[in-house]
């Protein structure tokens, strides 16, 4: 479990990471005054014992506005959303919540860098607080046993992230930092 305090506005996110069924599951909820809103949001995501993302549910309100995205993927890596196809995202391993810092342990997981080693992965991004989803590639980099150097949006957005021995996100500069962890 772990308990973030967010930089940049008002805002927390509570996360734990078990395992059920043969499955890994990410649940989280966030809090946040996003633009001068209250906005709540729950999530629930299934990957499978590869961290293979297989299937998002997150629920909630951004201001009055209800938020509901079920998110799935198969084995060919080809998403819907709400039961819709989204031909832009396929081929995509991981999602990425734009509202979270969680989503970053599933290719840290997954990958498995040894320092020195990085990965491109392109996910499937939930864009805050628009909630479309899009491409997003992604680079990671480690640098140390506990740093990932994060690239996305071609080398525009960079950011060190610092890592427990779990693979969360502690310190990602001017967004996010650990309060409390188990």
């Amino acid at each position: 479990m772990i308990l973030w305090n967010r930089i940049d506005y008002p805002g927390k996110e509570w996360c734990q990471l078990r395992q059920a069924a043969g499955k890994n599951i990410l649940e989280g909820i966030v809090l946040l005054a996003y633009a001068g809103k209250p906005c709540h949001m729950e999530y629930v995501i299934q990957c499978d014992l590869s961290w293979q993302t297989r299937r998002v549910s997150i629920t909630g309100q951004i201001g009055r506005k209800a938020i509901f995205c079920s998110l799935s993927a198969n084995s060919k890596r080809q998403w819907r959303l709400n039961g819709k196809q989204v031909p832009s995202v396929e081929g995509s391993v991981d999602v990425d919540l734009g509202f979270s810092s969680s989503t970053n342990l599933l290719p840290i997981k997954r990958f498995r860098l040894g320092i020195g080693e990085q990965a491109e992965v392109t996910a499937a991004w939930v864009e805050f607080p628009s909630m479309r989803v899009k491409p997003l590639t992604q680079v990671y980099l480690r640098s140390k046993a506990n740093v990932y150097h994060y690239e996305s949006v071609g080398g525009k957005f960079q950011r060190e992230l610092i890592v427990n021995e779990n693979g969360f996100v502690t310190s990602y500069p001017g967004l996010w930092e650990l309060e409390a962890a188990l």
